[in-house]
């Protein structure tokens, strides 16, 4: 979980790289979203349908069905398709499902879970063990000893679980609680969907949009699942805590006449659910830029690292003689 994780820290820099290909630099109009999506509709119809990136000289469209996903790419100056990808087999959704489930289904999911737990725990039981340690530590006054293995892991343990510990704690505790939901919806599977035909321009709502919601900034499209279930637009209010997921801001558009039918904003919601918004963004670092990127990969690094420091002292424990256990007995 720890190696994977570094990794897909770069999720979006790794596939902003291997999608540049299907990348048209030169185009600086609006993108051609409504006969594109016609296109990827009628290729797959009936499928959960999104478009995760309709800017920066391409459209790139996350469908799925059941199991299957594909990401399909068109052009953005005639709406045609450029490519079909299997999903699955992309480096990093395939990362990801191996973070989150292990590929094994509702078992790995569980066993994600449950190593997670078991890594909480880990922590804790490490921070009370080196309570009266820590701050000695994080002020360098605590030295390595290279007398022997046992004392040198033991320093190198001590120090990277103490540098760590607050950036662990966050990514843990994130990850358990996604970890559940991931679980959750594992023993609920989704039931069977047939998703409309869109009959309004994606384009025009868009517009209407930024017109009548210039603060907000749409990131991420999903189409309905059935009829009546709107259009919605993900995205960022210009005003929102840095923290807040653009997964909770949404607007639903009527998927035939391209009204605004309501606005959710998460700087509304209650208490509760603004703070279920920062699990996310706090799990993946979605704020700060890539110096927070690499922080968050590094510390990501320490989690099998301290592993195997923690198994390294638990293997060359001072062993107590058998006259001694039965002296006790």
């Amino acid at each position: 979980m720890g190696i994977s994780g570094s990794i897909l820290i770069f999720h979006d820099e790794l596939d902003k790289k291997i999608f540049s290909e299907f990348q048209n630099e030169a185009f600086t109009e609006e993108p051609k979203l409504d006969i594109s999506t016609k296109l990827v509709q009628k290729k797959y119809p009936g499928w959960d349908t999104r478009i995760k990136e309709w800017d920066n000289g391409q459209i790139i469209y996350d469908v799925r069905h059941g199991q299957k996903r594909r990401y399909v790419f068109t052009d953005p100056e005639t709406g045609m398709i450029l490519k079909d990808l299997n999903a699955n087999s992309h480096f990093t959704a395939w990362l990801l499902k191996l973070h989150y489930s292990l590929h094994s289904g509702i078992t790995g999911r569980i066993s994600i879970l449950v190593a997670g737990i078991v890594f909480l725990l880990s922590l804790i039981t490490g921070t009370i063990l080196y309570r009266k340690s820590i701050f000695k530590t994080l002020t360098f006054q605590v030295k390595i000893r290279a007398t022997n293995k046992r004392n040198f892991y033991s320093g190198l343990h001590r120090y990277v679980g103490s540098w760590a510990l607050i950036f662990n704690m966050v990514i843990v505790l994130t990850g358990i609680i996604l970890a559940y939901s991931v679980a959750k919806a594992g023993l609920n599977p989704r039931k069977e969907y047939n998703g409309p035909l869109i009959d309004t321009s994606i384009e025009a709502a868009l517009n209407g949009i930024e017109k009548e919601i210039p603060q907000f900034q749409p990131t991420y499209i999903r189409l309905p699942l059935e009829k009546g279930a709107g259009i919605i637009v993900y995205g960022d209010f210009k005003t929102d805590f840095f923290l807040f997921s653009e997964f909770y801001n949404q607007v639903k558009i009527d998927e035939t006449k391209g009204n605004i039918l309501s606005i959710n904003r998460i700087a509304s919601a209650d208490f509760l659910t603004r703070l279920n918004s920062v699990v996310m963004p706090l799990h993946y670092a979605e704020f700060g830029g890539l110096p927070v990127k690499i922080l968050y990969a590094l510390v990501g690094l320490t989690g099998p690292f301290l592993s195997i420091t923690g198994f390294i002292l638990w293997w060359r424990r001072p062993k107590r003689s058998k006259n001694f256990r039965k002296t006790a007995i």
